[in-house]
């Protein structure tokens, strides 16, 4: 705009003083001085002058330059330590912690282990729903529907209009009786009392195949490592119905010694460890940890050439330690970003690429964090500088797919 308007203040000046010149030459007598031809030349070159301004602006306002940014997504962690502590201070959120003794028992198996066959075992309910008590003897049969047969371990008697629960069987061994909860007929009673007197199971049965492995040390060592992992997803499991709904918890367990059913060496089918174990529960306000970590990540990312495009819905959160007696404990966060170039940002704005030469400005544009790709095209393509004017150079981002 200013070369436009010195433009124009040049070619009214060129008018003017043409107009001062021929009303001059048209009112005065002619004199032998000055002569004519140097008030001519004097104007020519004002107008030579004016082309030249005209043509150098024309081709600056024609000058000027594309630069295509590709850009990539890449992944950015923050990871840090807050203290949460009775009264939140700079630096630290406020809540609670909570302890309390915990045990537990977890079953695990052998790796390496065998199929072993044998007979499948279970529980059923045997209803009575006639006005008279029935007696049954041991080994009395149970036909399932799919004609699968079991037979009582001990004799029982079902009361009248009653029930009893008894332990009961597989026939034969093998996968077969290893069925799924069922009713069953007692082909030894009458077909009228079959449909009074039968079994019910609630329980799949098992047994039919054992998996038996021998007892390694480096199962146990293995199954103790899960131990701890296990014990606390059970005490969450047992307390967190029971939680305000308006905090956010972190559980641990602290455990403090176990004990295994079984020795190395032993072949078994399952083994159980069993321990006592401290249980702590840290309370706190997710608004108060998200201010903390939104403060974490404004330092993390340079606005100046990335944007954060997305964040992990919910930061990992773990209790790192914790101090039962003084009411504190250390969250370890972990927040992973989604980031990619900024186009509105310091290291994009086209000032930075004014009066640079095409392989600077590749140089430079690669330089900067996130980029996948760059295309610089000049216009008219024979001019081997950019503009130096920031309106001519036209920066373009895109997303590499």
């Amino acid at each position: 705009m200013q070369f436009c308007a010195a433009l124009q203040r040049t070619l009214r000046g060129t008018i003017l003083l043409n107009r001062m010149m021929t009303y001059r030459f048209a009112t005065q007598p002619e004199t032998p001085t000055p002569p004519v031809r140097i008030y001519k030349w004097i104007a020519l070159s004002f107008l030579v002058i004016t082309v030249v301004l005209f043509v150098v602006i024309v081709f600056m306002l024609s000058k000027k330059v594309t630069v295509t940014v590709v850009a990539k997504e890449d992944i950015k962690s923050v990871a840090m330590t807050v203290k949460v502590q009775p009264k939140a201070l700079l630096g630290a959120i406020g809540g609670t912690v909570t302890t309390t003794p915990f045990a537990w028992s977890e079953v695990f198996r052998p790796t390496g282990t065998k199929a072993q066959v044998g007979l499948a075992t279970g529980q059923v309910i045997l209803y009575n729903k006639t006005t008279a008590p029935q007696g049954l003897v041991k080994i009395t049969r149970l036909l399932s529907p799919d004609g699968v047969l079991f037979h009582l371990s001990d004799k029982v008697t079902v009361p009248a209009n009653g029930q009893v629960t008894a332990n009961v069987y597989a026939d034969k061994e093998g996968a077969a009786s290893e069925i799924k909860p069922t009713t069953f007929t007692i082909p030894g009673l009458s077909p009228e009392k079959q449909k009074v007197i039968y079994a019910e199971s609630k329980e799949p049965m098992k047994g039919g195949t054992t998996l038996v492995g021998m007892l390694t040390s480096e199962d146990v060592n293995s199954a103790t490592k899960q131990y701890k992992d296990k014990a606390t997803e059970a005490f969450w499991n047992s307390v967190s119905s029971t939680l305000p709904k308006d905090n956010k918890y972190v559980v641990t367990v602290s455990v403090k010694e176990v004990t295994i059913n079984h020795k190395p060496g032993e072949e078994v089918s399952e083994f159980i460890i069993s321990g006592t174990s401290t249980a702590a529960v840290v309370a706190y306000k997710e608004s108060d940890l998200v201010a903390i970590l939104e403060e974490a990540i404004s330092q993390k990312v340079d606005v100046n050439s990335e944007k954060v495009i997305s964040l992990d819905k919910n930061p990992k959160v773990t209790l790192a330690q914790f101090d039962a007696l003084k009411g504190t404990a250390d969250l370890s966060i972990k927040q992973n970003l989604v980031v990619t170039v900024n186009p509105d940002g310091e290291a994009l704005a086209a000032r930075n690429f004014m009066g640079k030469k095409k392989d600077e400005i590749e140089r430079y544009i690669m330089g900067v964090d996130h980029v996948y790709a760059v295309d610089v095209k000049f216009s008219p393509s024979w001019i081997s500088t950019a503009p130096s004017v920031p309106d001519r150079i036209k920066v373009i981002v895109k997303s590499v797919k």
